[in-house]
């Protein structure tokens, strides 16, 4: 799958696709486009021009004039469910849109995102798409006028695999401190980047950023320039350049973490301009029903949408290259979307809107007062009148249980599987104890909770990785259980490593029973006092060590 839209200063990205005429780079070549990336300190700030009225013409069908809605899109995957709603690309009395909303919905290609922000904003094309984690940019570049707010309605797909981070001779998240990451700004590669240096308890202060262009630019960048440890981009590319197997294979590489195991962080949603969803929230429900439709529809007309895709998108591969596609994607139904708008799922629609306006704070993409509301840009009255109908009863959400069960039982050595992300914890224990007081109010135990949660929200966000939690224990009576005897350390040496894995199986039993983890992705281990962080501060060895490993 290849993503092959030149993002600029806008944010309708994420974009995977094919046809993008990619071809082996040549050393020299490949140095060639380095040199001529421009590399910035931070990303270019994001500016909208020519803002007016939205405009809804229409279109015959059948002798009768009906609204037509224009959707610009990108070559990706995840709009699979909007071709077989529509039944195709062009307008027509067939379509899901006609049947529940009597308006019509032609789907045109247009892979620069400015032309498709600008029609947006000049009210050529009422309805968009956008990641979520964009979406503060956007705001803040669209509020100086209040009918092209955006609205996001619904959620098209999570990104599944299609974007990643590779990096040069580094093994885990905490070595990127001090490293050169080239990434393109305005762009939810950007966001990644940001979410996965927080996790690793690392500021944008603590790397070296270099924003480019685009994520093109950034693969460039990375294979031409050796200084660059880093880089953010997305399929093919990531898989070219760290496949030893591969004619563009960069000795050293390896793919740090993809969006498949953080499968619910970047979220293709689409929206409308505010004056729109006030004036037509009958076309906006309509929508959303024949978007949900469309997804079980999908199952049964997947080969046709396929072609229509390919041939839309001009893919070399056509109809094969469409169904790669969907390989990196997970396509929202009904459920899920009610998932991603719940304000108490700690990876909702709220919390990326929030998490992204942290970020963009901190590398100075958005000032430092900015200080936006989530439900300025969330409508969901839409959803909410499926709801209220009982409609879809019968989709599952599988975005939840995307972890793969099997797959953990039959990992013989889980030390050589990738490690997404690692840190260690200071969870406290009494001197003896294994466990703590739950509902105390003491300092130690409010930080302990602090502690859980964000590991509970990052099993959420790296929803197909195990957990594994590796109890460790302080050293102070090391040395004197060495001088009582081999033996008595040895039998010690043991206690201790029994001590320090009760401690995680008490860490498994509360992020179970209190923060409703899932047991089967959460596995202990227990090193007692042999792998202290430090000799002379005894806190920092008693503690948790939390590692979320990859099967993919």
């Amino acid at each position: 799958m290849q993503k092959n839209v030149v993002i600029g200063l806008v944010i309708l990205v994420a974009v995977i696709g094919a046809g993008i005429g990619w071809k082996v780079f040549q050393d020299s070549s490949k140095k060639a486009a380095a040199s001529k990336i421009e590399y910035l300190s931070k990303p270019k700030p994001l500016s909208v021009t020519g803002v007016s009225g939205y405009t809804l013409d229409k279109v015959d069908l059948g002798g009768e004039q009906v609204p037509v809605i224009r959707i610009p899109l990108v070559t990706w995957g995840g709009y699979a469910a909007l071709f077989a709603a529509n039944g195709g690309v062009k307008p027509s009395k067939d379509s899901l849109f006609y049947k529940y909303g009597k308006f019509a919905v032609e789907i045109i290609d247009i892979e620069d995102p400015a032309e498709q922000l600008a029609g947006y904003a000049s009210g050529k094309y009422p309805i968009i798409w956008s990641t979520m984690d964009m979406l503060p940019l956007m705001y803040d570049a669209l509020k100086i006028d209040h009918r092209v707010i955006p609205q996001v309605f619904g959620v098209f797909d999570w990104s599944f695999g299609g974007d990643g981070i590779v990096v040069r001779n580094i093994s885990s998240p905490k070595e990127l401190k001090g490293k050169r990451i080239v990434v393109s700004g305005n762009t939810p590669s950007n966001f990644f980047l940001l979410w996965l240096l927080a996790q690793a308890g690392l500021k944008p202060s603590d790397v070296v950023i270099q924003y480019v262009s685009d994520a093109v630019a950034a693969k460039d960048a990375y294979v031409g320039d050796k200084r660059i440890d880093a880089c953010v981009t997305w399929s093919p590319f990531i898989y070219e350049i760290t496949d030893p197997n591969s004619k563009t294979y960069v000795e050293g590489s390896k793919l740090l973490i993809t969006s498949k195991d953080a499968n619910q962080l970047i979220a293709d949603c689409y929206l409308s301009r505010l004056d729109f969803a006030k004036d037509h929230p009958e076309i906006l429900r309509a929508f959303n029903q024949a978007m949900m439709e469309g997804v079980d529809l999908l199952q049964t007309s997947s080969e046709k949408v396929f072609q229509q895709m390919g041939d839309l998108f001009k893919l070399p591969g056509g109809a094969n290259d469409s169904k790669q596609m969907l390989g990196d994607v997970h396509i929202a139904n009904f459920p899920e979307n009610q998932m991603f708008f719940d304000l108490d799922n700690p990876i909702s629609a709220y919390k990326i809107f929030f998490l992204s306006q942290e970020y963009y704070k901190e590398i100075g993409a958005l000032a430092d007062n900015a200080s936006y509301d989530a439900e300025a840009v969330i409508y969901l009255d839409s959803l909410k009148a499926l709801k209220d109908k009982g409609l879809f009863a019968k989709q599952e959400n599988t975005v939840k249980n995307s972890f793969n069960k099997q797959g953990s039982f039959n990992i013989a050595d889980l030390e050589t599987k990738k490690t997404v992300l690692a840190e260690d914890v200071q969870i406290s224990f009494d001197a003896q104890r294994i466990d703590f007081d739950f509902d105390s109010s003491s300092q130690e135990v409010v930080e302990n909770k602090q502690h859980l949660q964000k590991i509970a929200e990052q099993m959420e966000v790296l929803g197909t990785t195990v957990v594994k939690l590796i109890g460790h224990l302080d050293t102070t009576k090391v040395e004197e259980f060495k001088a009582q005897g081999a033996q008595i350390f040895i039998e010690a040496s043991a206690q201790a490593k029994l001590i320090s894995k009760k401690r995680a199986e008490f860490i498994k039993k509360l992020l179970v029973e209190r923060y409703k983890a899932d047991p089967q992705r959460i596995i202990t281990e227990g090193k007692g006092w042999d792998q202290p962080l430090d000799p002379t501060d005894q806190n920092k060895n008693r503690r948790v060590e939390v590692r979320f490993l990859s099967f993919e």
